[in-house]
């Protein structure tokens, strides 16, 4: 009878989990209050399940305002599914076509709570190899074209709970002033790119465009990233209409509705 009790128990520790887990469908963010709500269990259980699954690395905890998101542990999970709709694979033959023409290194990447992950790196053998972004990788939200691009179009509770990290300065373009930060994300929300110039590292720029699942949501970015001159000229992208084109490809691979894209000013 001891045994079965435990068992008992034991199932009803994991479902408690999983619902913990699946209250984050859908949200970046909750508070306890927030998920404790969702799932219908007291505060004290929520909490105690939240310390554990932080313990696994399923949940993370932002050290400013203390609300919780899903943790790398399950990206990592995700990774490994076997999907027909996999977005590395899906996006792979147009990165390769975009980086063999352009003789640049193209990346895939999505947002992950306030990071923005590194999917896909594809680099051609007669262009400068970007070494600074490895596939699992992130980089710092206010640094680089695609960490910009995919802050830019997420919700705006979510952006402002972004801002309150602390920024990171990896170069002297690197901005760090969260005010000109926050107007630079406007700017890229508006035109629906990001030219990211020489902030990573020097000499280097890169060149950001998102692209939409079929609900219109903004799913991924990719980019392409090579040496400054080759990427800007007179202060505009120059290749700004070709990884339209790819983002484009993508999405009619994923079965989203064709849209108009913007063209640079």
């Amino acid at each position: 009878m001891a045994e079965t009790e435990g068992n008992t128990q034991n199932v009803r520790a994991v479902t408690r989990a999983l619902a913990v887990l699946n209250s984050f469908a859908g949200k970046g963010v909750q508070s306890l209050a927030e998920v404790t709500h969702a799932t219908g269990l007291d505060k004290g259980t929520t909490r105690r399940l939240l310390l554990t699954l932080m313990n696994s690395g399923f949940i993370a905890q932002d050290p400013v305002s203390q609300h919780y998101r899903l943790g790398r542990a399950v990206r990592d999970l995700v990774a490994n599914v076997a999907d027909e709709r996999d977005l590395r694979s899906i996006a792979q033959p147009v990165l390769t076509d975009l980086a063999g023409e352009l003789h640049g290194t193209a990346f895939l990447s999505v947002y992950d709570g306030g990071d923005v992950v590194c999917l896909d790196r594809i680099h051609d053998m007669k262009g400068i190899e970007v070494h600074w972004w490895a596939v699992g990788g992130a980089l710092p939200y206010n640094c680089g074209g695609a960490p910009k691009l995919l802050l830019a179009f997420q919700p705006e509770e979510e952006i402002e709970r972004v801002l309150l990290r602390p920024t990171t300065e990896l170069t002297p373009k690197s901005i760090t002033n969260v005010d000109e930060l926050r107007q630079s994300l406007a700017r890229i929300r508006e035109r629906g790119w990001e030219l990211a110039v020489d902030d990573v590292a020097l000499g280097l720029s890169a060149l950001a465009v998102p692209v939409r699942g079929p609900q219109g949501d903004v799913v991924c970015a990719i980019s392409i990233a090579g040496l400054t001159p080759q990427m800007v000229s007179r202060n505009r992208p120059v290749h700004l209409a070709r990884i339209q084109r790819a983002a484009a490809a993508i999405e009619r691979r994923l079965g989203t509705p064709v849209r108009r894209e913007r063209v640079a000013p």
